[in-house]
């Protein structure tokens, strides 16, 4: 536990250095690298936490009703590309986001899903420009601008990771950096 701690805070340390050091490149949003460091990091765990579950694991729900492990990992999936597509992004072929838990079997495919979600995602985000952060879309009937789904990427990814840890404790899962 101690060495989880003492590597978090050196992380938040490294980062927060160099940003308010302003050691960041002329004319790179400061924003985008901070979002992304962020979800660096959460993207991380998630995928940790993912690869922990052993295959059978993936079908465990908290009840009936409730997403599976498998279910989680691919919704997150299908959110990183369905927020890429709010920033602009055309999604790649084939790509249905909200079909990815009807179509994906194997805790591996899940896995490398979810990897591919965030790359592409990330791409795309850490792309865009001061302006298009200010463009204005609609969001379920709202008028948001991208900045705000990129706050909503990030939110999105932490619930659920939150949720997997959550799931992982109930299912006698330990998260690998809570591991002695």
């Amino acid at each position: 536990m101690k060495k989880s701690i003492a590597l978090i805070t050196a992380v938040f340390a490294f980062f927060a250095q160099g940003l308010l050091a302003g050691h960041h490149e002329k004319g790179e949003n400061l924003f985008l690298q901070t979002i992304s460091g962020k979800l660096d990091f959460a993207n991380g765990r998630l995928l940790e936490l993912a690869d922990e579950f052993t295959e059978e694991g993936y079908a465990w729900r908290p009840s009936e009703g409730i997403r599976s492990v498998k279910d989680a990992v691919l919704h997150v999936a299908a959110g990183n590309y369905f927020l890429a597509s709010k920033l602009g992004a055309e999604l790649p072929e084939g790509i249905v986001p909200f079909q990815l838990e009807k179509t994906i079997e194997t805790k591996e495919e899940a896995i490398a899903t979810l990897k591919a979600s965030y790359d592409f995602a990330r791409e795309v985000m850490v792309n865009l420009s001061e302006e298009e952060l200010q463009e204005k879309i609609d969001f379920f009937g709202n008028e948001v601008n991208k900045m705000w789904i990129v706050l909503q990427w990030s939110d999105h990814t932490n619930e659920h990771l939150g949720q997997l840890i959550a799931y992982a404790r109930s299912s006698g899962v330990v998260p690998p950096w809570s591991k002695p």
